[in-house]
């Protein structure tokens, strides 16, 4: 096992009842079950992407954040928050439907842990690898309707920063970004120096720009073709 036997805690569970009796799952188009796992920096259109090919394959998608947004309400803090996702996971999928799970899988455990969750079904788990320009990333954590999301995870979160507590959740996503950039970028000293996105850490289904809209949903389109066929 990746992990030792999970035992979630009382409001561990209720965030996870709670959240998985609000899901609105949809019925399944593919002949087997599929779990969609999504790779990908903060800003860099996983949800965009979650929720194009989820309508095209039909698939619920588990958003990460809205797991830990539930246990924050709780007091709870967002350890297992992983494994509640892949929990509500495996229900879906007994209930008849396709999942695309929108959180950050680049970490090798996460991607073996869900893998491990699922290996005595016959569900298909695929990977899914979104990026776009550097820029455009820190534009997305920046705009006016990301900061006024005031039920976004990051919107409810808190910061050093001591300007309007309305930008908050904005400082924390490009905190977050940062941090994590260097797991999916490297960094080239040419040109006064920048961010080259790193091959996907695993085989994927598809690696999608997100910088053009009408492009990747093309791609998206093309991911969905494969799924269903």
């Amino acid at each position: 096992m990746v992990h030792r036997r999970e035992i979630l805690t009382k409001k561990e569970q209720i965030a996870q009842d709670v959240f998985l009796r609000k899901l609105d799952i949809k019925k399944n188009k593919t002949e087997n079950p599929i779990i969609v796992a999504m790779i990908g920096l903060v800003g860099s259109g996983k949800s965009s992407v979650a929720h194009e090919l989820a309508k095209h394959i039909g698939a619920t998608v588990i958003e990460g954040d809205g797991i830990r947004i539930k246990l924050r309400k709780l007091g709870e803090r967002f350890e297992r928050a992983r494994a509640i996702a892949e929990n509500v996971a495996v229900e879906v999928v007994k209930k008849g439907g396709n999942v695309i799970l929108d959180s950050d899988f680049i970490d090798a455990k996460k991607r073996a842990s869900l893998r491990e969750k699922v290996r005595k079904t016959n569900v298909r788990v695929v990977f899914i690898c979104t990026y776009t320009d550097f820029d455009v990333m820190i534009g997305r954590a920046l705009t006016a309707d990301y900061r006024n999301q005031a039920d976004d995870f990051f919107g409810g979160a808190s910061s050093k920063w001591e300007g309007s507590e309305q930008s908050n959740g904005a400082v924390v996503k490009v905190r977050e970004m940062w941090r994590r950039t260097p797991q999916h970028y490297l960094w080239k000293n040419k040109v006064g120096g920048q961010w080259v996105i790193k091959n996907p850490p695993c085989a994927v289904l598809a690696d999608i720009d997100t910088t053009n809209p009408e492009e990747w949903k093309r791609e998206v389109r093309r991911c969905a073709k494969k799924l269903l066929g």
